[in-house]
């Protein structure tokens, strides 16, 4: 290699790292007000416990109203410009948040945060897929290693400033200052990220990748959509059910429900990278497709093993495991469809949307049920898990003829 590509492949190196750091300052604000909702709101502003959750359910509008909003400014911005604006514009929303402006206001913000927030997901993870266009899965299971341990110390940053603060609310002025680094460092760096698609492309002023954006027909996105979305809701239903229910029911203490639902959670955060590099090498579709099947079935059978909590912990790591694959493949093949951001945008929303009826269910079915709740929840865990392979199938037929 010559000289010029030694020092271009050192600048491609830099660069990365640089969007690695941004994507972990942006992830930490969404977790850290997640464990004292509580006091942040329903004891600030005197409402429910049920209605402070709000807060969290409003970033799904906000994840919709973000995908005109990336186009928008995508055909106007350049992408370290994207991740500077929404940054920015994030902390200061969250900044005025701190502020005692009641709670239907902080919701009215919290939406217009959602969608700023998606921002500038989007806009970092498209710049890390580009980075290397042999290596792409692996780049991206990085950054999704990154963005989970960011939303994991989030949590637990949350309640610790919160009990050393002794107030709440001191998690809203700390994610601001988060997402304004964020974005003031993406100032500092913008001649480097600038010049990440040129250093990875070999182009001087537009990407391959660019031109494919312009030129080729897009391919299907609503497969991979579907994905996100199943993916989402089986993650909603193994923290919300099988650590509420199943697990209380069979008279887990607390410290064994938090280790065996945080089982599969760490593995699937650590594994992401090396399933990143495998998904490269046997193609994103393939291995997604591998894994997800593997995921749905040990999600089913786990709830029949919570008598033995050896047999259950093995089960949970297989799940962890077969998890890990699925959002950096998932990402690759976003990128495929070559929309961009917004297709990056459109992924993260309809991972929410998945999500919270995820959640919706779960709430409704426990409200619902007064007896053989555990049987009941047994069922709901194994209609996900249904619902996740049937899925796969469907998204792998579409693609396949992609």
């Amino acid at each position: 290699m010559t000289h010029q590509g030694l020092l271009a492949l050192r600048d491609l190196k830099l660069t990365v790292r640089i969007v690695i750091l941004l994507i972990f300052l942006s992830a930490l604000p969404d977790a850290l007000v997640v464990p004292v909702l509580k006091d942040l709101f329903a004891d600030r502003y005197g409402v429910s416990t049920a209605q402070a959750q709000l807060f969290l359910a409003v970033n799904l509008l906000g994840a919709l109203l973000a995908i005109p909003l990336v186009k928008y400014m995508r055909q106007r911005m350049s992408g370290w410009a994207v991740v500077s604006s929404t940054a920015i514009v994030d902390g200061i929303l969250l900044a005025i948040m701190w502020l005692p402006i009641g709670f239907a206001g902080t919701l009215a913000l919290r939406t217009i945060e959602g969608a700023v927030d998606v921002a500038t997901f989007a806009a970092l993870f498209q710049m890390l897929g580009r980075s290397d266009q042999q290596h792409r899965a692996w780049k991206l299971g990085l950054g999704a290693t990154v963005l989970v341990a960011g939303l994991g110390i989030g949590a637990v940053l949350g309640g610790f400033l919160t009990k050393l603060a002794g107030s709440a609310a001191v998690t809203l002025i700390v994610g601001s200052v988060s997402c304004v680094s964020t974005g003031i460092l993406a100032i500092a760096f913008r001649a480097t990220l600038a010049r990440l698609a040129q250093l990875a492309h070999g182009a001087t002023r537009k990407t391959a990748s660019d031109e494919q954006e312009l030129h080729e027909k897009p391919k299907k996105i609503w497969p991979i959509l579907f994905m996100a979305a199943t993916d989402r809701a089986t993650g909603a239903i193994l923290t919300a059910v099988f650590a509420s229910f199943l697990l209380s029911g069979l008279g887990y203490t607390p410290e064994q429900r938090g280790m065996l639902v945080g089982l599969p959670l760490l593995l699937m955060a650590i594994g992401a990278a090396p399933a990143g590099w495998f998904a490269d090498r046997f193609g994103a579709l393939r291995t997604r497709t591998l894994a997800a099947m593997v995921y749905a079935i040990a999600l089913g059978i786990v709830p029949f093993l919570g008598a033995n909590s050896m047999i259950l912990a093995v089960a949970l790591l297989v799940l962890g495991v077969a998890a890990a694959p699925l959002l950096p493949a998932s990402l690759a093949l976003v990128l495929n469809t070559h929309r961009g951001m917004s297709g990056l945008a459109a992924f993260r929303a309809a991972g929410d949307i998945g999500y919270f009826t995820g959640i919706v269910v779960a709430i409704a079915t426990s409200a619902m049920i007064d007896s053989e709740q555990y049987k009941v929840q047994t069922g709901l865990v194994c209609g996900f898990a249904l619902l996740h392979a049937l899925g796969t199938a469907i998204s792998w037929n579409a693609l396949r003829e992609n």
